[in-house]
C-alpha cells in the first residue's frame, strides 16, 4: 500500500503579510492660482493709457504752437472786431443809456440794444505796418456802409509778457474822433489767439474777437 504523504514545509520562511495599501490617496495641495486681469479690464487700461497719451501729446503740441501777444496782434491782415457781449463794462452803459431814452417802454429799450449792438459789431481794431516800417494802431467803424477811421496811433511796442503786450503810443492821433492826449501806454490782454482785451477809462474793459 503506498501511503502518499502530504508535504509539509516545515522549517521554511514565513512570508511577511502585506501592508494594504491606502484607500485615500494624499491631495496634493496646488497654490492659489494668481488673479489675472479680464479681458474687459485689460482693455479699459489699454484705452485709458491711449487716452491719457494723447492728452499729453495734444498739450505739449499746443505749447509749441502757442504764439505769443506780439505775434497775435502785429499778425499780417489780422483783424479784431467788438464784442459788445463779452464787455461788461460797454454793455452795462449801453442798458443804461437805452434804458433813459425808451422810459419803460420794453419795445423801444429792445430796439435800441440792438442797434447798439449793430452798431459795435461793425467797430474794429486792427494794428498796421507803413512802407517805412512804423506800427499804427487803428480803431474803425461804419458810417453809411463806409469805413471810418476813428482813431490811428502811431506806436511803438514796451513790454511784452505772456499774454500782454504793451503799446508805447507816439505823435498825434490821426483819426476822425481823435484823442487831443494821448496815454502813456496802452495794456493789451491777448488771452488767446483770437481775442484782445483793451481798458477804457470810461467803458472799462473792451474786448475784441478775430474777424
Amino acid at each position: 500500500m503506498i501511503v502518499l504523504l502530504g508535504v509539509v514545509g516545515c522549517g521554511g520562511t514565513k512570508e511577511e503579510p502585506k501592508t494594504p495599501e491606502s484607500t485615500v490617496k494624499a491631495t496634493k495641495v496646488e497654490p492659489a492660482p494668481t488673479a489675472t486681469p479680464t479681458t474687459t479690464e485689460t482693455k479699459a487700461e489699454e484705452k485709458a493709457e491711449k487716452k491719457a497719451e494723447k492728452a499729453e501729446e495734444k498739450a505739449e503740441k499746443k505749447a509749441e504752437k502757442k504764439k505769443s501777444a506780439k505775434e497775435v496782434v502785429t499778425a499780417s491782415g489780422a483783424v479784431f472786431m467788438f464784442s459788445l457781449a463779452d464787455s461788461e463794462g460797454a454793455k452795462k452803459a449801453v442798458d443804461e443809456d437805452c434804458g433813459k431814452k425808451a422810459k419803460k417802454d420794453d419795445k423801444k429799450l429792445e430796439s435800441c440794444k440792438k442797434d447798439a449792438e449793430a452798431a459795435g459789431a461793425n467797430e474794429g481794431i486792427r494794428f498796421e505796418k507803413d512802407d517805412k516800417g512804423d506800427w499804427y494802431w487803428v480803431s474803425f467803424g461804419k458810417e453809411k456802409d463806409k469805413e471810418v477811421v476813428y482813431n490811428k496811433v502811431k506806436f511803438t511796442v514796451g513790454d511784452e509778457a505772456e499774454g500782454k503786450l504793451t503799446l508805447k503810443p507816439e505823435g498825434k492821433d490821426q483819426g476822425k474822433k481823435a484823442m487831443k492826449t494821448l496815454p502813456k501806454e496802452v495794456v493789451l490782454e491777448v488771452p488767446d489767439e483770437s481775442t484782445v482785451v483793451m481798458q477804457d477809462p470810461k467803458k472799462g474793459k473792451l474786448v475784441y474777437k478775430k474777424k
